[in-house]
């Protein structure tokens, strides 16, 4: 087989491409909080406005990708969204406003979202027999990239100081990320197009499916209170007394089980059904949220973090199979761009946004807002099983009749 038609090679083609955009979104932010706060002179509710921008930007471009992709080819789209994500972080480097960074956040989320969906796309259709496992590999790379740019981030920062890590970020993703970004596609992809079945749900057929709402809401719940840790990282550290080389670990703790957690869940979900899945580690965040809200030693907190990420990183990994299983593959792309509506409009403000305005008027009162957070693991563990198959069938059977 020819070197670049190898799936394993395309693979890694495709990890390599995906890594710096998962940097980008949630580690930097994270690393960047308190430079943010010094050089601006704002509140962490301005700080946890930024992620909301990305938020709100991926939900926009997640719809839009997984239209386009029915039109244009998907390496494309990646390569575009890659080559964005690069660019923008030139951008943030030269900021001197909080609103250029919310620019900059906006600009990252919604080209995040371009190389994201047409990636886990073209990989479960490569991958038909291994889907949750390859987008466990995927969202491995894509989460996990944070844990490994975070500490290397923070001591550029440090010793470099902030425009040179942006520029430094910017540069290296464009050379390494666009490069192998065209390569991703489906070998023999005209003919096998021919084959492949078109959507057959629209828009107004989906909302009206209680499945699609119920992962909708765990979603918001859920994606609300994962994120929300990525800022609250460093202001919890900080408020505990612990400088920025010490609370880093929190943030590294959350993104190293955030990266595992989507291998080892995304291998469970090709064996064990992924509702069980999504409700065996929302518990676990839940239980965590509790106990950190307790504790004040850096390292219990930062184990309790890991919990928090696998969490956050399954669900990612499992939604994705979960989607193409109740809906089908044919209507992944569509789907799944709604559905992470919930986490780019609602999430995003329900977590960052209303967590950074709660701390504000409490005093930085971290207790009710991860108990807060515990509870919305809590609800999430248990909408989670209103996502059933029986509902996609039901739909076709309802055309059928009709």
């Amino acid at each position: 087989m020819p070197f670049f038609k190898n799936k394993k090679i395309i693979l890694i083609f495709g990890c390599l491409t995906i890594f710096f955009p998962g940097a980008f979104v949630f580690g930097f932010p994270g690393v960047m909080a308190s430079e943010w706060q010094i050089l601006f002179h704002i509140n962490k509710a301005q700080i946890g406005s930024s992620m909301f921008f990305i938020l709100a930007g991926t939900g926009f471009s997640m719809v839009l990708a997984g239209k386009l992709q029915e039109k244009l080819p998907g390496h494309f789209i990646i390569f575009a969204g890659s080559f964005v994500c690069g660019l923008a972080m030139i951008f943030v480097g030269q900021a001197t406003t909080i609103e250029h960074i919310y620019i900059w956040a906006f600009i990252e989320g919604f080209f995040c979202g371009f190389v994201y969906i047409p990636c886990l796309t073209i990989f479960q259709r490569l991958f038909p027999e291994n889907k949750g496992l390859i987008t466990g590999i995927l969202n491995l790379t894509f989460g996990g990239s944070s844990a490994v740019m975070s500490p290397i981030f923070t001591y550029f920062l440090i010793s470099k100081g902030y425009v040179f890590t942006s520029n430094f970020a910017a540069v290296i993703s464009i050379l390494l990320g666009t490069s192998f970004a065209l390569f991703i596609k489906i070998p023999g992809h005209k003919k096998d197009q021919k084959k492949q079945p078109l959507s057959t749900l629209s828009l107004k057929k989906t909302i009206r499916m209680s499945s699609f709402w119920f992962l909708w809401w765990v979603w918001a719940l859920s994606g609300a209170a994962g994120i929300s840790l990525i800022v609250l990282a460093s202001s919890f550290g900080a408020s505990l007394g612990y400088g920025i080389t010490q609370y880093v670990y929190i943030l590294t703790g959350f993104n190293v089980l955030n990266g595992i957690g989507r291998l080892v869940c995304g291998r469970l979900a090709d064996i064990y059904p992924k509702q069980k899945i999504l409700m065996a580690i929302f518990l676990m965040a839940s239980t965590a949220y509790f106990l950190m809200s307790l504790s004040t030693h850096l390292y219990i907190i930062s184990f309790l973090a890991c919990f928090i990420g696998l969490a956050f990183g399954g669900l990612f990994t499992v939604s994705a199979p979960l989607v193409t299983e109740v809906f089908g593959l044919e209507n992944f792309g569509k789907v799944f761009g709604l559905v992470f509506t919930a986490y780019g409009f609602f999430a995003g403000f329900l977590g960052p946004w209303a967590s950074g305005i709660v701390l504000d008027i409490t005093g930085s009162n971290f207790q009710l807002v991860f108990t807060i957070f515990a509870v919305f693991y809590l609800i999430s563990s248990v909408l989670i099983f209103g996502v059933k198959k029986k509902n996609i069938a039901d739909s076709r059977l309802c055309r059928v009749q009709t």
